[in-house]
């Protein structure tokens, strides 16, 4: 009895020490994080900078600064006229499998729905190979009509088929593609398909299809070195 005692006078001493110790706590929290505290703090702090700023910023200084800020503006100014389209270009959205064409303003030529990579992987041998349309900013390095596709070694394992010998003419498609393809580097393209019902979905190797009207404005609109956005 006598230790049960002495232990509950243990407990309710501590508590007696908590208790306060919690209250001013929560009462100095309180007042640091009011408006009119915190707007205080800002006011003095502003003012000691303030009065540290001054003692530096001579007219000598405050010119120099002028001037180093003019050298900057004109550096991003010219960066942002390199980035700049000088032809008409095209956006890719990997995300909704849409296209936009655009002219060298930005302002939108046509739209619609392309297909692009379905992100799968295949393993052949000891090549790991991700159907994936690569983002980023790319140019138009060629362009072609009727352009055969000569098939890899992974369109076979894919399709469980043998592989043939690499001049085999089994591997030479001539219908593919469409009538128009253009390269961005590689090995990606931006060019037809036989499977219209599938525009709109993830569904490519990688290149970027388009249907056939859709493709045929893009091919004469843009040039080699026209720009390709795709996200």
């Amino acid at each position: 009895m006598e230790i049960e005692e002495k232990s509950k006078l243990s407990f309710f001493g501590i508590v007696k020490w908590i208790i306060p110790v919690f209250l001013l706590t929560m009462s100095v929290m309180m007042i640091l994080f009011t408006p009119a505290f915190q707007d205080s703090a800002f006011k003095l702090k502003s003012l000691f900078a303030g009065s540290s700023d001054s003692e530096i910023r001579t007219p000598d200084v405050i010119r120099k600064m002028e001037s180093k800020s003019r050298r900057n503006i004109s550096l991003i100014a010219d960066k942002l006229d390199k980035l700049k389209p000088v032809k008409p270009y095209i956006v890719v959205n990997t995300t909704g499998n849409r296209f936009s064409l655009r002219d060298i303003n930005g302002d939108t030529i046509r739209t619609g729905a392309c297909s692009t990579g379905k992100n799968e992987l295949l393993i052949a041998g000891n090549k790991r190979i991700v159907f994936k349309t690569p983002k980023g900013i790319f140019t138009v390095r060629n362009k072609q009509q009727n352009r055969p596709w000569v098939k890899p070694d992974w369109a076979y394992i894919e399709d469980g088929l043998p592989i043939p010998s690499a001049r085999s003419a089994d591997r030479i498609d001539y219908s593919t593609l469409g009538d128009y393809a253009m390269e961005i580097g590689d090995g990606y393209m931006l060019h037809g398909t036989l499977y219209q019902r599938f525009l709109g979905l993830p569904v490519t190797h990688g290149c970027v299809r388009l249907g056939d009207k859709d493709l045929e404005v893009i091919y004469n609109t843009l040039s080699k070195g026209s720009k390709v956005f795709i996200y």
